[in-house]
C-alpha cells in the first residue's frame, strides 16, 4: 500500500515537472533573442596621441544603467562611469595616452568595476614609430621621400641626414594619427651609407638608411683631340685622392673636398676617333664611369687673353691634304693644311675686338669647330693728370696733359672733357678717341674768362683696345684770368701840363697776348662826358696832338683812364682815373714852335756858310 502511494506521488512530480518544462519551452519560443552589445573604435589605429572615437551600439537591455569603460585595466578618467542612455547607443571620445605602448590594446564596457566579464570590448594598435624611404640609394641630388608612422599626433617630428655631422633636413608635424610625409634632395655628401633619423620631443625615434653612390659627370659627350674637358664627381670619398682614365690614359688626379665632390679640367688624350670609357676611381674603391667619343677637334692655347695676345690653334682628326682656316668671329686669321693625321697647329694675333666672349671657328669644309675665347674685361687704370697744376692758371690755349696708361689691350685711347661746373653738366670741350696722352686746344677752342676768375674743369678717362673703359680721372680745375687793370703813369694826377699831352701807363701782362689798350679822356670824374676815346692802341703810351682836332681849355680839370683787351677779348676794368690841368701862362702853338725852330736852324746853317767861305777866301798879309 505504501508503496503504491509512493509510486503515484512520484508519477505526479514527473508530471508536474513535464508540465513546467513545456510551459518554459512554449515561453522561450514566443519570446525572440536579444542581440548582443558592440563596441566600435574610430580609428583603430594610430600613435599615442591619437583622438579616438568609442561608439557602443545594442546597449539596449541596459538602458539607463551605469556602466564602466576601462583602457587595458585602466578606467578612463571623465568618461566612466556613464549612463547608457534610452538609445542603447553612444560615442564617447579618448585620447590614447602618451605611456600607451605599440601593439594591440583593449577597450572594454564592464557593468561593474570589478567585473571580470565584459558588456563588450575591442582593441585599439598604437603603431611603433618608424620610418621608410621611397628611393634607398642614388648620387647627390636624388629626390628621397619619407614617409613616417607612430609618432606623437599633432607634435612636431625633426628629420635628420647624417653627414659629416647630423644636419636638420626639415622639421613637421604628425598627423592626427601620427604619420607624415616629407620629401627633400639628398646634399653633398660623401659616399656609403647614411643615416636619416626622425625624432621628437617626446622621445620617438626611427632611423632608415641611405646610399650615396658615387657619380661622375662631364660637360661633353663628344669632342676632339686636345679639347678641354670637365669633370666633376660626387659621392666620393672625403679628401680622397681621385684617379681619372680615358681609355688606356690616366689624364688627370685630384683631391676631393670634405663631401666626397671633384672638379677638375683636362684635355682630351690623342687617340684616335671612337668611343672611351672615362673613369673615376678614389682609394676607397668608389668607381664610375661615362662614355665619350673622339671625334676630329681642335684646342686653343689659351682661352682667355687681351687684344694681341698670341693664340696657338691645334687641330687633329680633320681631312689629311685639305686647307684648314682659322676664323676671329668674321675674320680670317690663319689657314694650314692638314698633316698626314689630320693635325695642324696655326698662330694668330688676337686683333682689336671688344671685352668678352668671341668665336674661333676651325674649318676644313667639311668637319667645322667652334671653340670660344674671351677678350679681357678688365678696365684700364684711371688717368693721372699732370698739366696745368690742380686750381692753377694757363693761357686760353690751354695745354692739357696727363700720364700714359698701360694696359694689355693696345692701343689705349683717351677721352678729354672741359666744363664750366664740377658737375660736368655745362660742357665746353669734348674730345673722344685722343691717340696721344695730351691735348693743345686750338685757336677756335681757346677758352675766355666771363667773369674776374673763371674756373675752368678738366677730366680724362682711358678706354683699351678691347672697348673696357675706366673711370673719370679725379677732376682738376684750372682758370684763365681776365688783364689786370692798367696802372696810369704820366700825366701824374693833379699835374699842370702844356700841350702836347703825353699819356703813358704801365704795360699789362697776360697768357692772351697781344694786348690792346682803350684810352678815355672826359671833363668829370664819372666819365659821363667824355671828349676823346682811342680803342686798340697796341702800345703803353699815346701822344695827344692836334691832329686829334682836340682844343684843350686852361685852367679845367681833365680827367683820363685806360683798360685792356687780351686777344681772346678778355677786358680789365677801368684803371683809377688821374686828372692834368693845361697850363694857363702864355706859350707859343706848338706849330709856331716847331716852325720857329726850323727856321732858326736854317739860318744858323746860312751864318756857319758864309763865315766859313769869307775865311777860306781872304788874301794873305
Amino acid at each position: 500500500m505504501k508503496t503504491a502511494e509512493r509510486s503515484a506521488r512520484c508519477h505526479k512530480r514527473l508530471f508536474s515537472l513535464v508540465i513546467i518544462v513545456a510551459l518554459l519551452a512554449a515561453l522561450s519560443l514566443s519570446t525572440p533573442a536579444l542581440a548582443a552589445p558592440a563596441v566600435t573604435l574610430s580609428p583603430a589605429s594610430g600613435a599615442v596621441g591619437t583622438k579616438v572615437t568609442i561608439s557602443g551600439t545594442v546597449f539596449d537591455s541596459y538602458k539607463g544603467d551605469s556602466v564602466h569603460i576601462f583602457f587595458d585595466s585602466t578606467e578612463i578618467s571623465g568618461s566612466s562611469p556613464f549612463t547608457v542612455p534610452q538609445t542603447g547607443e553612444f560615442s564617447i571620445p579618448f585620447t590614447i595616452p602618451a605611456t600607451a605602448t605599440p601593439g594591440r590594446h583593449w577597450i572594454r564596457i564592464k557593468s561593474e568595476v570589478d567585473s571580470t566579464d565584459s558588456l563588450a570590448d575591442n582593441f585599439f594598435i598604437v603603431e611603433e614609430p618608424g620610418i621608410t624611404l621611397d628611393v634607398v640609394d642614388g648620387p647627390v641630388g636624388t629626390e628621397v621621400t619619407i614617409s613616417g608612422i607612430g609618432f606623437y599626433a599633432g607634435r612636431t617630428v625633426t628629420l635628420y641626414y647624417y653627414n659629416i655631422v647630423g644636419d636638420i633636413i626639415n622639421t613637421v608635424t604628425a598627423t592626427s594619427v601620427g604619420k607624415f610625409s616629407h620629401s627633400f634632395t639628398i646634399p653633398n655628401s660623401i659616399g656609403g651609407i647614411h643615416e636619416i633619423t626622425a625624432s621628437n620631443a617626446e622621445g620617438h625615434l626611427a632611423e632608415a638608411e641611405f646610399e650615396v653612390l658615387p657619380d661622375l659627370k662631364l660637360n661633353l659627350t663628344s669632342g676632339g683631340s686636345r679639347e678641354l674637358l670637365n669633370a666633376s664627381g660626387t659621392g666620393f670619398g672625403y679628401r680622397s685622392k681621385v684617379n681619372i682614365t680615358f681609355g688606356n690614359f690616366t689624364v688627370a688626379t685630384v683631391k676631393t673636398d670634405d663631401y666626397g665632390n671633384f672638379d677638375i679640367e683636362f684635355n682630351v688624350p690623342e687617340i684616335k676617333p671612337n668611343q672611351y670609357d672615362v673613369k673615376a676611381k678614389d682609394e676607397a674603391d668608389n668607381v664610375d664611369k661615362v662614355k665619350f667619343t673622339v671625334t676630329a677637334g681642335a684646342s686653343l692655347s689659351q682661352t682667355t687673353g687681351s687684344v694681341g695676345s698670341t693664340i696657338t690653334v691645334r687641330g687633329s682628326g680633320f681631312e689629311v691634304g685639305e686647307t684648314v682656316t682659322v676664323d676671329y668671329d668674321n675674320l680670317r686669321v690663319g689657314t694650314s693644311t692638314a698633316d698626314n693625321n689630320g693635325g695642324f697647329t696655326i698662330t694668330f694675333y688676337v686683333p682689336s675686338s671688344v671685352s668678352g666672349s668671341h668665336v674661333i671657328t676651325v674649318s676644313d669644309g667639311t668637319t667645322t669647330k667652334q671653340l670660344a675665347f674671351t677678350v679681357e674685361s678688365e678696365a684700364p687704370q684711371n688717368p693721372a693728370l699732370k698739366l696745368p697744376h690742380n686750381s692753377s692758371e694757363t693761357r686760353p690755349e690751354a695745354f692739357l696733359d696727363w700720364y700714359d696708361v698701360t694696359d694689355p689691350s693696345l692701343p689705349v685711347v683717351y677721352d678729354l672733357q672741359l666744363a664750366s661746373d664740377q658737375n660736368f653738366s655745362s660742357l665746353v670741350l669734348v674730345k673722344e678717341g685722343l691717340t696721344e696722352s695730351e691735348y693743345n686746344l686750338t685757336g677756335e677752342e681757346k677758352l675766355i674768362a666771363v667773369a674776374k676768375t673763371t674756373i675752368y674743369f678738366w677730366r680724362v678717362k682711358a678706354i683699351d683696345g678691347a672697348g673696357n673703359e675706366s673711370e673719370w680721372s679725379e677732376p682738376w680745375s684750372f682758370y684763365i684770368n681776365a688783364p689786370q687793370a692798367p696802372i696810369l703813369l704820366t700825366p701824374a694826377s693833379d699835374s699842370m701840363l702844356d700841350t702836347p699831352v703825353l699819356f703813358n701807363w704801365q704795360a699789362v701782362t697776360s697768357y692772351s697776348l697781344p694786348m690792346t689798350y682803350n684810352l678815355q679822356l672826359a671833363t668829370d670824374l664819372n666819365f659821363t662826358s667824355i671828349i676823346f676815346e682811342e680803342t686798340g692802341l697796341t702800345s703803353s703810351d699815346y701822344l695827344l696832338t692836334e691832329e686829334d682836332e682836340l682844343e684843350l681849355e686852361r685852367e679845367i680839370a681833365y680827367y683820363w683812364r685806360v683798360k685792356a683787351i687780351d686777344s681772346t677779348y678778355n677786358e680789365s676794368g677801368w684803371s683809377a682815373p688821374s686828372s692834368f690841368y693845361i697850363d694857363s701862362s702864355f706859350t707859343f702853338p706848338g706849330w709856331l714852335i716847331y716852325t720857329l725852330i726850323g727856321i732858326g736852324v736854317i739860318i744858323a746853317v746860312f751864318i756857319a756858310f758864309r763865315v766859313g767861305r769869307r775865311t777860306a777866301y781872304q788874301p794873305p798879309d
